[in-house]
């Protein structure tokens, strides 16, 4: 039986990620500056950075990429001189991995060393230390909101009867998934709530575990995701190319064997 205080909390964020302190825009379309390719970029690097950090949680990227795009969306003076400029708006990339350093790791970063070592003095500490301020103010401070991650963690919470073993493989598989997507522009504008379900949804079809779509169905049933909607159809199609891509690259055998013919609702997209 699901606890009714996981169902709470999932309730709970739902709500805060549709506040208007955690929605982003199409900012991209504001600038001819910077592009899709700038921002995949920026991403790739924050990954490599942070598995370079060790002990660090690649989770801690994707909270550094959502700081980043809501402080592109904040329509504030600071948000368009980035738009408008490729120094300013990798500045503002380093500076937002800074932060979700801090927040999420509980690390203590010292400016000095991300100009001199992170950045290799591209940037000065001063500017960090601005451009710091500059975001949190732009985010109204508001640096807790729930990501892709911790809705993945919620909705495994309450999918019964799947062996741990199993769920452990689709909840990390999925958070990988939930990594490559992030990075991708035409995700900046989903709620961490969709994206979350569309790689869970897209890890198990693709590992054909039919015997789980009651699981699915009850999932999207708490949250609201309704994927026959034109906006979340691409999301999930975007997501359905990302697991065959991770599993075509892969030469390990598959993680979970294949049981039977994909879930039905799959024929809806």
């Amino acid at each position: 039986m699901n606890d009714p205080l996981v169902l709470s909390q999932i309730h709970v964020m739902q709500i805060q990620e549709r506040s208007a302190s955690y929605l982003c825009s199409d900012y991209l379309s504001k600038t001819q500056v910077i592009g899709p390719s700038h921002r995949l970029a920026l991403c790739q690097w924050g990954y490599e950075t942070i598995e370079a950090c060790n002990g660090v949680s690649r989770s801690t990227a994707v909270a550094a990429i959502t700081y980043f795009d809501r402080f592109l969306s904040s329509n504030t003076p600071a948000a368009e001189r980035a738009l408008n400029d490729i120094v300013i708006c990798q500045l503002a990339f380093v500076t937002s991995l800074v932060i979700a350093l801090k927040i999420h790791s509980g690390f203590n970063v010292e400016s000095d060393f991300v100009a001199e070592v992170i950045t290799r003095n591209a940037y000065g500490a001063d500017e960090i230390n601005s451009m710091e301020l500059e975001i949190l103010q732009s985010l109204s401070w508001k640096l807790n909101g729930p990501t892709p991650h911790d809705f993945i963690d919620y909705f495994a919470e309450v999918m019964p009867g799947v062996n741990g073993t199993c769920l452990e493989r689709i909840r990390s598989i999925s958070k990988t998934l939930v990594e490559l997507a992030v990075s991708r522009y035409d995700t900046v504008m989903h709620l961490p709530s969709e994206i979350a379900f569309a790689s869970i949804f897209c890890v198990i079809y693709h590992l054909e575990l039919a015997l789980l779509a009651d699981n699915l169905m009850f999932i999207q049933t708490i949250s609201g995701v309704e994927f026959r909607e034109d906006n979340l159809r691409s999301l999930f199609q975007t997501m359905i190319c990302l697991v065959r891509e991770c599993y075509v690259a892969s030469e390990a055998p598959p993680l979970v064997s294949r049981v039977c013919s994909p879930p039905s609702i799959m024929e809806d997209i």
